[in-house]
């Protein structure tokens, strides 16, 4: 199972992976690989502790994250990278997704990443 973890408790966080453990330092994000799966109870108990983790890639039900992307206009000045109707960036202005279609498929992915929806 893979999840993306925002870490906004002030300890770091432990959690068991394929071959061991990662650990998500406090005040940081960190994407999970082949990690072991929470129990909702597991994923509630470590939001009241400050932690977000979310299921992200084909488990979390959602379309996998590769390509085709397009850039659509939220109005107001807001702009989301999107696939097909997935919203896979934050909220970004014009400024930040000039250019998006012209990078190549490996710096989309970087910048996605980057600018990951949460």
């Amino acid at each position: 199972m893979d999840y993306h973890v925002k870490n906004g408790s002030h300890v770091a966080k432990a959690f068991k992976v394929r071959g061991g453990h990662t650990v998500v330092p406090a005040g940081k994000k960190a994407d999970l690989v082949d990690a072991k799966e929470l129990t909702e109870e597991e994923i509630e108990a470590f939001e009241h502790e400050g932690v977000k983790v979310k299921a992200i890639g084909a488990a979390s039900g959602k379309q996998d994250l590769t390509g085709p992307f397009e850039v659509a206009d939220k109005g107001r000045g807001w702009f989301v990278v999107k696939r097909g109707d997935l919203e896979v960036t934050k909220s970004l202005r014009k400024e930040d997704v000039e250019g998006f279609s012209e990078l190549s498929e490996e710096d989309q992915a970087a910048f996605i990443d980057l600018h990951r929806a949460e």
